[in-house]
């Protein structure tokens, strides 16, 4: 990512953490190829409801899911569609996260999303 990307998914991620509204530059952001505001609001939906997201799965939250991988540092495809390639980057953050055994499955439940959003590994 660049540094101008790199920044804006820091400030989104801040936004859908805090639960702030984006507002001040969001004309000039979505300009530069950065989320619509419904998208922010998605992302703020799928960040407070945290759904179980498996295999097959589908959708904004997927996308979601895929964005806070690559903010790990666990370069994932962003296209929406919980695959196999998401599945093994699931897998990957888990086991860095410190899962063991049975607990590194690919399944995005409670303690992942913990992992993902409030960086309560362990």
């Amino acid at each position: 990512m660049n540094a101008s990307r790199t920044l804006l998914a820091a400030l989104l991620s801040a936004a859908v953490l805090t639960g702030a509204p984006v507002t001040a530059g969001a004309a000039s952001a979505s300009s530069a190829g950065a989320p619509s505001s419904a998208a922010v609001a998605s992302a703020n939906r799928c960040a407070k409801t945290r759904p179980f997201l498996s295999q097959g799965d589908q959708g904004t939250c997927v996308r979601f899911l895929q964005r806070k991988l690559d903010d790990n540092g666990i370069a994932t495809r962003v296209d929406g569609v919980f695959g196999r390639g998401t599945a093994h980057s699931v897998k990957v953050f888990q086991r860095a996260c410190g899962f063991r055994g049975d607990e590194i499955d690919g399944l995005v439940g409670p303690r992942t999303w913990a992992g993902l959003l409030d960086h309560s590994c362990g």
